[in-house]
């Protein structure tokens, strides 16, 4: 049981075994802390509120030694900083690598690892992130196990969601709002030609970074916005949710996966059935919710709201926002058509048609990837994967379909071999990581020192109470088929939600017979509760 720290002497003994900072830096910050505290100071609150201010520690790494933790502040080659997710065994962790690459790690509970297909779904998810590389989409790193802890290492992202700035600002202006949705088309049309579809864009899944300039000054000119968490759902990280349910979330018939102010009709009747054309649909209520200030069918009741999405259309923007530019809202009509054949057919085709209302603004800045950290990671594409994974990671198109014309060719790692070598379907899942060397600018340095050497691996500790950041979930699920330009005679469109089938009707009838039973027994009863009087008053 850890024993909690009293004194400043306590402390340096936890310090040294938490093997945080070197012994002699322990002594030298200890002896400057008596010069600045002459006399017999050995408060241990002290102490640690000095380490901090001199960033020797983090306040989550200070707070857990006070506490007596001296164990789960390295995973592997990362060094834990802060605590930013939920959950008592899992969650996601501000790391630095011992090359300086900061990071955010995501983690496995346990409790979720313990059942080989949930663990199967993270992994092959986790390695399909590995493989996207784009300014705007968040880009995962590694994936890893260390002593039976899974995680993977993903691109660490300061600043807020479109989410947070829309609650603070509630509207944009449509010059501003269009660069914004650009990018994040962008960000969709690397993942269509991946084969992927995202299911769930909203503004709490887009991330603005650096962090847009407050006060007078509340723009998002130079912020260029990011897809979060691409196929790593809440689900699998959140403790309180039972296995069961796990899979239930994607794979149980008509299931609704999305948020219904951004949902597409097709999706909310069948989320197996939607491609990237939902996810094209979603973007169009995210512009529309940026320019209006509201969403396209503010409702409280989720089944209204989506019957509403089938069914009508939303109130004309230029009846919202006044001095909108000619053929905006033409535009804006094609991203949210009822028919998914009658919006654009892919993100980059939605993109060109906001070209004209796109005016000047700081391009997308790709992630800071640390050159020692990008070679590390190019070492571990080479090593060996499970067989049974590598089988399972492969992009297969659906069976009653015909093969896409092009299929996408994998990221190359860059070496000799694969440049001499012709690419191949199943290539190496972490090689997306280190495609391309990428420009500066998107994460901070680290005002924390970096150990030459990562101990051995341990568990995490228990967290103290932190205030949460609330995590973002994005199912990740790759489409039946993909899309060509030019679009043929779709082989079974979806069922519109107007059009009942022989169970829509059975459904009702069933549920007409209750109604009607429930009304004859109730009348019986009151005749039957009437009579009695009546006979009482009879025999007197």
């Amino acid at each position: 049981m850890a024993t909690p720290a009293t004194t400043a002497r306590e402390y340096r003994v936890l310090i040294a075994k938490s093997k945080l900072l070197p012994p002699e830096e322990i002594e030298a910050q200890y002896r400057q802390w008596q010069q600045d505290r002459p006399g017999s100071d050995e408060r241990v609150d002290s102490f640690r509120r000095f380490l901090v201010a001199r960033k020797c520690l983090t306040d989550y790494q200070a707070a857990l030694l006070q506490r007596g933790r001296t164990d789960g502040f390295f995973l592997d080659g990362y060094k834990i900083l802060d605590r930013i997710g939920k959950g008592q065994m899992g969650g996601v962790y501000k790391a630095v690598h011992n090359f300086g690459q900061l990071v955010a790690l995501k983690i496995l509970p346990a409790s979720k690892a313990k059942n080989p297909h949930t663990l199967g779904r993270f992994q092959r998810e986790a390695r399909l992130l590995t493989q996207l590389d784009h300014p705007n989409v968040v880009r995962g790193y590694q994936v890893g196990d260390s002593s039976g802890i899974h995680y993977i290492a993903m691109e660490f992202l300061e600043g807020e969601t479109l989410g947070e700035m829309l609650d603070r600002r509630k509207q944009l202006p449509w010059a501003e709002a269009t660069r914004l949705v650009r990018q994040v088309l962008d960000g969709l049309q690397h993942l269509h030609d991946r084969r992927m579809v995202h299911r769930d864009l909203k503004p709490a899944n887009i991330m603005l970074t650096p962090e847009p300039a407050k006060g007078k000054l509340d723009t998002t000119w130079d912020a260029t916005a990011k897809i979060l968490d691409v196929g790593l759902g809440r689900e699998l990280f959140d403790d309180e949710m039972p296995e069961a349910q796990i899979e239930t979330q994607l794979t149980q018939e008509g299931s609704v996966l999305g948020t219904p102010d951004y949902l597409a009709p097709e999706q909310a009747k069948d989320a197996r059935a939607a491609d990237i054309r939902a996810d094209i649909y979603s973007v169009g209520c995210v512009l529309y919710h940026c320019v209006a200030g509201r969403t396209p069918f503010p409702e409280t009741n989720i089944m209204a709201q989506i019957l509403r999405h089938a069914t009508e259309h939303p109130a004309p923007i230029s009846s919202l926002v006044a001095g909108l530019p000619f053929g905006f809202q033409q535009m804006l009509d094609r991203f949210m058509a009822k028919s998914p054949n009658d919006r654009f057919q892919t993100p980059a085709e939605a993109a060109e048609a906001l070209k004209p209302f796109d005016t000047t603004g700081t391009p997308a800045t790709p992630s800071k990837v640390m050159p020692a950290y990008k070679d590390w990671l190019a070492s571990e594409a080479h090593l060996p994967q499970p067989k049974e994974l590598l089988q399972d990671t492969v992009v297969r198109p659906h069976p009653s379909l015909p093969a896409p014309a092009k299929a996408p060719a994998p990221i190359p790692v860059p070496s000799a071999a694969s440049k001499a070598a012709a690419p191949k379907p199943a290539a190496s899942h972490k090689s997306g990581a280190t495609a391309q060397p990428t420009k500066p600018g998107g994460s901070r340095a680290v005002p924390m020192p970096v150990p030459v050497a990562a101990p051995a691996p341990q568990p995490l500790p228990l967290p103290i109470p932190i205030p949460a950041v609330e995590e973002v979930e994005v199912e990740l699920v790759t489409e039946p088929f993909a899309i060509p330009q030019a679009l043929p005679a779709p082989v079974s469109a979806p069922r519109p939600l107007w059009q009942p089938d022989r169970r829509d009707w059975i459904m009702l009838a069933v549920g007409a017979t209750g109604v009607l039973s429930a009304v004859g027994i109730g009348y019986g009863l009151a005749r039957a509760l009437r009579r009695k009087p009546e006979s009482a008053e009879e025999e007197k």
